[in-house]
Order: structure tokens, then sequence, then C-alpha cells
């Protein structure tokens, strides 16, 4: 397995080994035009002299008489310059051979505004005139891409050539003599190496226009942006730009040439800070680099209303800012150890070099050949090809890292619910059979109040690691990722929620044993910043049937987990068994809400210094054989889950009315009837007008319904509740505060709300005779209601030592089974009558 990769290598290198020896053979013979120049292959003679203009006002008889100001120096010794001049140059022909010569002046610079060549005989007479250059008009797209005169010195004669250049921008004009066979070379080479610029652009910005509708980032139009400008700017300099649009707007590329270079400069920064994703830092690099791009667009548009020899003096200053920001930017991600600086420091090796030669050429340190010529061009070419690797490497990058973040949670780097699918359905296809199990860590939310999301992370962590520890003990614990993952039997479900697979055949009993165990192997501790966390853990698991798909199978393993032993709270007395909550529940839940299965028992609720029974609480409850042990708190939380709730609220409310008008019926006017209310309600559209339409519904006055509303709920949804409170209060209902002190702001909620009663929770009542700590409790919190002008009912009154403890505490209402259960209405009518407490 390992040497396959490595013969693949040694193809790969061998391919590129072809690749390069053709590129160096073909580069090799499109470098050699300008070697052969008509004063080296033929018995051509030339002589060369210059004059410099500065007032523009010469003319063609006073260079020509004014010999003495002449400079006979060769052409390449002119010091052109970026300057409102005119350059007058004359060539002196000497065919000493005895056949005539048939010749191509070649002038290498096709945006010279004007270009004025005139042919003079041995005796000066003037025998043509070609007038050229780019702001000519009628002439061929050869004439303008190409710049050239064809003329013929007769054997055994002279023949003189006198050039003027008239141009505002780039002076420097190489002016070569070719043959007719080596023209035709230089041709060929120049249009062989512009239609592998052309060809290989286009297909870079065809690629990277694929690759924006691919992936949709901006870094791909904006790099097709440089592309076009490379090719305006260099269509310009070299003159393929005549053959690629049409001929008044490559004019006015040439006219405004040096916007060009604003222009790739401006999209090269702009690609360097995109590229690099400095965008997303906003940190003060990328700030520079907006500054300068701010500048360049100023500069470049202000370029157009300036003289090109001026404009670009400032354009070579803003090049030098330019190279200095994107060096800034590429070193510091360089240090940081950003993947694509590397690829992308690579591409602008060559683009240095080709920029650099460029102006060696022009200033004359460098000669000039077809080689110095054509440097920048090939430094672009080798760039986009290289900057194409680097977004290749990019893209590859950016779909690994999709596919890591569709596979890992952003916080905790864990696998997530996707490994959890993708193994359920290896499992299914094999049917193979799994059991999905759960850990939670138990109140997990109440710890992120706590915790910050660091600490939240390092925490599910640290429990994945020593859950991993157990699970690799057990082979029936599969992996779900194959790739040297660090956890790589557990997905993250969120929430303090771990998730893995046993696929060993077992009965549910002995999967309870063994998860029991893990569960009690796990840390009951973890520190924070010198605090020591308790821990515990809740667990469920659900058995893969075949049939579910992995949305329900996960959702029944969450209702799994709801009903898990809570081992945390050992002073629990409830003795309802723990059932499995999935959607079979739900479903059967939902039709014994709409065929009315379910019903409404009442508790009294007794006036402690009278005796009278003032009212009761509507409980719910599921009269079914089949689902009658179930834990009426987990029937609600079913509901909360699965979007019942609101719709039973409005039953409860319905089913409540209904049995108030039976104890008004029955002559108990006075007694009152709560309701429980919680923050899902507030989901109810137009809940007050519901209540108002219920009450009138059933001919039931509002100050004998009463709401009971917890604390949870009230801090969940604080403004909403706190309107709805005042309402209710406007309408007549009164508004209880339920579970008094089991909540997280009590003290806050008798400032924002307007509360009729407080009610104490049980877990204070039940063992006061004997628990001292919570008398003090109860004592102090009916002291602190009534001076608020409050009521106090307390829930859990068991026995008649607690009544009478409650009493002399001063509480208002007692509820609990000393005085009843809760039982069926008709039942508690018959009560009410049978304890004669009739008003």
């Amino acid at each position: 397995m390992e040497q396959q990769p490595f013969k693949y290598h040694i193809i790969a290198l061998f391919i590129l080994s072809i690749l390069l020896f053709i590129v160096y053979t073909f580069a090799n013979h499109l470098a050699t035009p300008t070697r052969y120049t008509i004063n080296k292959t033929a018995a051509v003679y030339l002589a060369q002299s210059y004059r410099i203009d500065p007032s523009k006002s010469l003319t063609l008889t006073a260079f020509l008489d004014e010999s003495n100001s002449r400079i006979s120096e060769p052409f390449d010794t002119i010091p052109w310059g970026l300057k409102s001049q005119n350059y007058w140059l004359l060539m002196k022909l000497d065919n000493r051979t005895a056949v005539s010569k048939e010749l191509y002046a070649h002038f290498d610079n096709p945006m010279i505004d004007y270009l004025t060549v005139y042919q003079l005989d041995n005796q000066g007479q003037l025998i043509n005139t070609f007038n050229l250059g780019d702001r000519q008009t009628g002439l061929s797209l050869f004439e303008y891409s190409v710049p050239h005169i064809e003329f013929t010195v007769a054997a055994q004669n002279q023949s003189f050539l006198v050039i003027k250049i008239d141009t505002t921008g780039i002076s420097k004009t190489p002016i070569n003599l070719y043959g007719e066979a080596e023209f035709k070379d230089l041709l060929r080479a120049q249009t062989a190496i512009w239609g592998i610029f052309v060809g290989v652009l286009i297909m870079a910005a065809l690629y990277n226009l694929v690759l924006y509708f691919g992936i949709r980032d901006r870094v791909y139009l904006i790099y097709i942006g440089y592309i076009l400008s490379a090719l305006i700017l260099m269509g310009s300099v070299l003159g393929f730009g005549f053959y690629l649009w049409p001929v008044s707007l490559q004019q006015l590329f040439n006219l405004h040439i040096v916007v060009s270079n604003y222009a790739i400069a401006f999209f090269t920064l702009s690609f360097c800070t995109m590229f690099l994703r400095y965008h997303k830092d906003k940190c003060w690099r990328y700030k520079l680099s907006l500054i300068l791009l701010g500048l360049m667009f100023v500069l470049g548009f202000a370029s157009f209303f300036i003289v090109e020899y001026i404009s670009s003096q400032i354009f070579f200053a803003v090049l030098v800012l330019l190279y200095i920001v994107c060096i800034i930017l590429i070193y510091n991600k360089l240090l940081s150890g950003f993947r694509w600086a590397k690829f992308y420091m690579i591409s602008w090796i060559p683009l240095i070099i080709g920029a650099a030669i460029q102006p060696l050429e022009l200033t004359g340190v460098l000669e000039y050949s077809f080689t110095t010529r054509h440097a920048f061009l090939v430094a672009i070419l080798c760039e986009v090809i290289l900057m194409a690797m680097a977004l290749a490497d990019r893209v590859r990058y950016q779909r690994e890292k999709a596919l890591y973040h569709a596979t890992h949670t952003e916080q905790t780097k864990l696998l997530n619910s996707a490994m959890l699918k993708q193994a359920y359905m290896t499992l299914q296809l094999n049917q193979r059979t799994a059991s999905l199990c759960l850990i939670r860590i138990t109140d997990f939310n109440s710890l992120s109040h706590i915790l910050n999301q660091t600490q939240s992370c390092q925490l599910v962590v640290a429990i994945a690691k020593s859950l991993e520890l157990q699970l690799s003990k057990e082979r029936e614990f599969i992996n779900l990722d194959n790739n040297l993952d660090t956890y790589p039997r557990i997905a993250d479900l969120s929430n303090g929620v771990l998730a893995f697979i046993s696929i060993k055949t077992q009965s549910a009993q002995s999967l309870h044993d063994k998860l029991t165990k893990i569960r009690k192997s796990l840390p009951k501790h973890h520190p924070v910043q010198g605090f020591d966390l308790q821990l515990n853990y809740a667990m469920g698991y659900c058995i893969l049937d075949g049939e579910s798909g992995f949305d329900t199978w996960l959702q029944n393993g969450y209702f799994s987990l709801t009903e898990a032993p809570q081992t945390s709270y050992p002073n629990n007395h409830s003795k309802v068994m723990p059932v499995t909550m999935n959607i079979s529940l739900a479903a059967a839940f939902q039709n014994a809400l709409k065929t009315n299965q379910l019903t409404i028992y009442h508790q009294p609720q007794i006036d402690l210094r009278s005796g009278q029974t003032i009212g009761s609480e509507a409980l719910l409850r599921w009269p079914n054989a089949a689902y009658e042990q179930i834990n009426i708190e987990a029937l609600i939380l079913l509901a909360e889950r699965t979007g019942l709730i609101n719709e039973l609220t409005l039953w409860v409310l319905d089913q409540a009315c209904q049995d108030i008008a039976k104890f008004n019926h029955a002559g108990f006017f006075k007694h009152k009837v709560s309701v429980n209310l919680s923050a899902k309600n507030l989901m109810i559209h137009n809940l007050i007008e519901k209540i108002e339409n219920t009450l009138l519904k059933h001919n039931v006055p509002a100050k004998q319904l009463k709401f009971e509303l917890t604390e949870s709920a009230l801090i969940a949804n604080q403004q909403q509740m706190i309107s709805l409170v005042e309402q209710l209060t406007r309408l007549g209902i009164e508004v209880i505060l339920d579970d008094f002190g089991t909540g997280y702001s009590s003290l806050n909620c008798f400032v924002s709300y307007n509360f009729s009663t407080l009610k104490v929770d049980k877990s204070f009542i039940i063992g006061l005779p004997t628990h001292s700590a919570n008398r003090v409790i109860v004592k102090a919190a009916i002291e602190m209601a009534h001076s608020l002008g409050l009521k106090v009912t307390v829930e859990g009154v068991e026995d008649v030592t607690t009544q009478q403890l409650l009493k002399a505490m001063g509480a208002d209402y007692g509820q609990g089974y000393y005085y009843s259960k809760a039982i069926a209405v008709d039942d508690y009518l018959l009560w009410l009558a049978e304890n004669k407490q009739a008003n």
C-alpha cells in the first residue's frame, strides 16, 4: 500500500521533467529573433545619430541641416525619459553587397502616439514618408500591433532613415532592422508567446469564474479582475491588444495606460487582502490595505486627467507602497502559520523578477532583447499558473475544512451527529443490531450560566476523554471515525449530551447495567479556576428497530435520556417507574388530547384559619391503564418538546372553566380553580382573547379563575410575562407565583410582577416539623409575602402537625394529601359536600 503512492510520484516527476524540457526548448526558440538583425546577417553597415528636441518645434530640414547638434552615438545610448519632448533619430544604411536588400524596420513600442519615418536617398532627397503610432488613423491591425515599415536599399548604395518620435508616455523605442525571413521569425515568435499568454489568462479567468459559481467566494471575482487588468496592460505594452479589442477601445487603453497600471495594482492588493483572509480579521493591516486601495482608486481616476509622463511617476511611487504593504500582509500570515501564504508567496517570485527586469531594460541597465522585452509577460504567465495551483489548493483545503466542520462540532472539536448518522446508515445497510447510547451532564444548561464557553467546552472534552477511555475497554462500542480522531467512538450532540453506539446483541437490562457502570466511572468533580464543580449524569438508550429513520432513532434516544434515573437526587421519593418516551408515546398523547381521553383532577386548597375550601388546583391526568403510571411532569415535558403544550394548556383551561361552571351549579360560587401556565404558552396567538372567550363560553366570572406561574417561566420571557400578568390582573384573574424558592430570582419577581399569592414549593414543607432550617425559610417567606400584601399558599401538607405549624407561622392557605389527593371532578364535588364546605 505504501509503494503505490511512491510509484505515482515517480510517474508525476517524469511527466514534469518532460513538460519542463518542452518549455525549455520552446522558450529557447522564441528567444532568438532579436539576435538576427540585418547588420548581423548581411553586409549592411549602420551609422546612428540622434537629437532630443525639448521644444517640440524642430523640423526635418533643421534636423538634417544642423548636423553639429546631432549626437553620433548608437540608439541604445539615448537618454529616454518621461518628459514632454520629441526624439529625432538618423540611421545611415550602407549596402555594400551586389544585390539590393528588402528590409523591415521594427519599432518595438506600440504605445508611441506619433511615429514618423522619412526615407532619404544618398543625396538626402526624400523618397517616402511613413506615418505610424497608436494615435494615427487608418492603419491596419498589423501596423498598430507591430509598428514597422518595409523599404529597399539598392545594391552598392546608401539610404537614410529619419525617425521622429512624438509621445507623452514611454518614449523608449528599440529599433531593429530585419530581412524578410528574420522578420517573419520575429512575428512567429511574438504571435506564439502572445497566443500562449492570452490563452492561459482566458482559461484562468474561466477557471476562476467556475470556482466562483461553485463556491460563491468573492476572491475569485477579484482575481478575474486582476487577469483582465493584466490582459489590458500587456496588450497595450506589447501591442496584441489591438487583436482583442476594437481599435478605438485599444487606443483609449493606450492613451490611459497608467489607469491600467493602477487597475492591476488595485486588484493585486485586493486579492492579497481577501486571499489571506484579512477581511475576516479586521486588524490594522486590513485597515492599512483599505487606505492604500482607496488611494490607488483616487489616483487611478485622477490619471484620466493628468498627463501620462507625470501620472506614471506618481504610480511608480505608489508601486513602492504596494510592495511594502503586500510584504507586510504576507509576512504576518507566514508568521501565524497560515497555510495559503506559502503558495501565494511563491507565486510572487516570478512577478517580482519580471517587474524588476522591465524598468531595468527601459533604463538601459539590461540590454534590450526579445527575452527582456517579454520578461514581464512571462512573469505574469508563471504567476497566474502558480496562483491557479494555490487556488486549487485553497479549494481542496476549504473542502477538507468544510468536511471537518460538517463532521465535528465547532466548539469542542468532537465528532457530531453527522458521523453518528453515517454509522447508523452503515449499520442499517448491513442489517446489524445496534443500540444508541446517550450520556448527559445533568443540569448542563444551568452550568452554562456559571461557566463561560471555553470552560463549558473544556468540561465536555474532559468528560469525553474519560468516556472514551471506558468505551475503549469494550469491543461492542464501535468507532464512528477511523481517521485518527482523538475520540472516535463519541459524538457530541451539544448541550452536554454525548452519544455512542453499541453493536452487541444483549438484553435491555444488560445494556442498562453496562451503561450504569460506565456512568459511575465518569468524573464526579471538575476543577474550574480553583472551584470543584460537582457532576452528575443521566443516561439513556434506544435499540435500532430497522424501520424508523435516523432522526426518529435519535429522538427516541433523547426521550429515553429524559426519563433516565437521576441518581443525583437521592431524596427523590417518586415511585413512578421511568419509561421510554418516544414518538409513539407522543402520538398516543396527542390522540388522547384530541379525543378527550385526558381529564382534570382537583386537589383542594384550604383556608388555614377558617378550615373552608377556597379553591382547588387543576391537575392533568391520563386515566388509561397503559399510561396512567407515567410521571405527569414527564408528559408536560413531552408536550413542550413536541409542540403540544399550547394546545394542551387551552384544553386544560376549557376543562377548568367547565368544572367551575359545575361548582357554581352545585352552589359553590366562591370556589376558585388554579391553572398552570408555562413560558411556552406565550406563543399562543391572542392568549388573553382566548381566555376571555373561554370564560364567556362557560359563563364563568374571571375572579374564579387563577393562573400559576413558575419562577423559571418568568425568567425565560420576562418582558412578555410582565405584560401577560398585567393583562390577566386587569381582566380580574389572580396570578400566583408557583414553586417559590426553586427558581433563580425570587426577590426580583415581587418587584416586576403584580401577584396576588405566593405559593411555597412542597420541597420546603415535607418534613417541616423536623427540619429547623426549612422552618426558618418558610416563616421568612410568609412574613415577606405579607409585608408585600400577598397571600401565601403552601403545598405538601401531609399531616396535622405541619398544618398547625403553618397556621402558627401565619400561612393563609394549605394544599396536600392531609386534606385530599387530586381527584376527578365528580368525586371532588362529593368531597366538598361531605366536608360541608359549601359557601
